[in-house]
């Protein structure tokens, strides 16, 4: 049996009342929760895309490997159902309005494997995959080819794919999203300046932005938090969620009650008392900052329940090919630059060529937080990551 790679960079009916972008937003925030339990350091996670690539292969799943991935992502059988809600959130979500987003996905597959071509058709027009079949016996050929094709679409080539990854696999998938937005209210530069924080004889320093204006803001008791909505530009359509936690708690705990809040009613609800108060005047730290995340992401799905995938014995995949795979590895790499003006991310997968050199010691932050980047129509989590501690090397 052969391993089938996936690299990644990040549903209805019977379920209750929760709809198909509902239920993506609950995963979005259970896998933020699992990948932050599962991490001694602050993460930053794309749950959009994470989930979308793996709907594009649960779609090909059968048997109790078909049972346990609907249940994860709360699926109705109606396969056909699965695709036209899949699109149609895509739609609204990707779309250049107020930023400039660019979403890429790629399967290169190996020219002996046995994949029903209507799989292939599937992934091509429903999920919008390029696909390339390519020798994989001749590693370094492949993955000449295989980079040949990203760079024609401007992928960056740096830490996404490697001659490695085409040893004993079937398939790769990998995907590249790029967002970039400028803020409604941008922070004024001169108002920028050095906090510092201090743990016994160790010191370390962060670039805090600072601004005091008119914004969505409220308290949620059930959160223990306060959360303040920063617009981009361009008619609302995306926003940063900033979560700050009550004194005396901290963004596992917060994170943990997120779990039981849905993010439409918080953004309700900020719509609301602005409609019905006006805009508070608040106060609004954020650190400047470019940070790389990077995970894997076995173990929290596990932990979510998906455990048949995984597991050469099990997967079940036969709606997809003749030949028995099952996923290796989904590898996870965020890169966020948080400035004055605007924030840039870029996902890709995986993050090869990382200083992976540990930090002498993590010191905590005067005002941690969670923070959202979403698409206000469809409350959809593009990115979320936390803020809690400086990093000393």
């Amino acid at each position: 049996m052969r391993v089938v790679i996936f690299l990644l960079f990040f549903i209805s009916a019977s379920f209750g009342d929760l709809d198909f972008n509902s239920k993506t937003r609950n995963f979005s925030v259970e896998l933020f929760y699992h990948t932050l339990q599962g991490s001694d350091r602050d993460v930053v996670i794309s749950p959009y895309i994470v989930w979308s690539l793996l709907i594009s292969m649960a779609y090909e799943t059968a048997g109790m490997t078909w049972e346990e991935v609907s249940k994860v992502f709360l699926l109705t059988e109606d396969r056909s159902e699965i695709v036209e809600e899949f699109m149609k959130l895509r739609t609204s979500v990707l779309v250049n309005e107020g930023a400039a987003i660019n979403l890429l996905n790629f399967l290169f597959y190996d020219e002996h494997f046995k994949v029903y071509s209507d799989s292939i058709r599937r992934l091509e027009d429903d999920f919008r995959f390029i696909t390339q079949r390519l020798y994989f016996e001749v590693p370094q050929q492949a993955a000449g080819s295989a980079m040949r094709t990203l760079r024609s679409y401007d992928v960056p080539l740096r830490t996404l794919i490697r001659t490695e990854d085409f040893v004993d696999s079937t398939m790769i998938m990998c995907n590249y999203l790029s967002f970039t937005a400028r803020w409604l209210k941008p922070f004024n530069v001169s108002d920028t300046s050095q906090d510092q924080y201090r743990d016994g004889n160790e010191m370390g320093k962060a670039n805090m932005m600072y601004m005091k204006t008119r914004l969505r803001s409220s308290n949620f008791e059930s959160l223990h938090a306060s959360v303040t909505e920063l617009p981009y530009r361009g008619d609302g359509k995306y926003c940063m969620l900033l979560v700050r936690p009550y004194s005396g708690y901290d963004v596992r705990h917060v994170l943990e009650s997120l779990r039981g809040v849905s993010l439409k009613d918080v953004l309700d609800t900020l719509q609301q008392e602005a409609t019905e108060l006006g805009l508070r005047e608040v106060e609004v730290k954020l650190p400047r900052y470019a940070t790389n995340s990077r995970v894997i992401l076995n173990m929290p799905l596990f932990n979510m329940g998906l455990s048949d995938v995984f597991d050469r014995n099990f997967a079940n995949f036969n709606n997809f090919a003749e030949d028995k795979i099952y996923i290796g590895e989904i590898a996870h790499r965020v890169t966020i630059v948080i400035t004055e003006s605007e924030t840039i991310v870029h996902t890709t997968t995986p993050a090869y060529g990382l200083n992976t050199r540990g930090p002498v010691k993590r010191i905590p932050v005067k005002e941690p937080f969670i923070f959202f980047i979403i698409e206000k129509s469809s409350a959809t989590v593009l990115f979320g990551g936390s803020y809690s501690k400086i990093d000393l090397f």
